[in-house]
């Protein structure tokens, strides 16, 4: 199962998101589940990135795989900060849907 833990703030902003686990969907290469967090949560990360130049702190398991945690840093640009949120809760969304449609799969907590 792939665990999902968001971190917000008392503004309920996204500070953090750690991702864990194996979906267990199908055999390694052939999982949609996967590939589907995956995509999701790289496309956010590559965006906050490129097209934000918000410096997003990743940290992968390149051994053993199934571990990435990105941490937003500290925004001083109102727009910028309102558009990373916006991103990050459209990950928040699209991670939910996953999860309503492979329940078995993946779990999602809010901290």
């Amino acid at each position: 199962m792939i665990q999902i833990n968001i971190k917000k703030d008392n503004g309920q902003n996204i500070q953090e998101l750690e991702l864990s686990g194996h979906a267990g969907f199908a055999d390694h290469g052939y999982d949609i589940v996967c590939a589907a967090v995956s995509s999701q949560v790289i496309s956010i990360e590559n965006s906050l990135q490129q097209l934000l130049s918000v410096p997003v702190l990743t940290e992968v398991d390149d051994v053993e795989g199934g571990y990435l945690k990105l941490t937003l840093p500290e925004i001083s640009n109102d727009e910028t900060s309102s558009d990373a949120q916006l991103l990050l809760r459209h990950l928040e969304f699209a991670l939910s849907v996953l999860m309503e449609n492979y329940p078995e799969f993946i779990n999602i907590t809010i901290k």
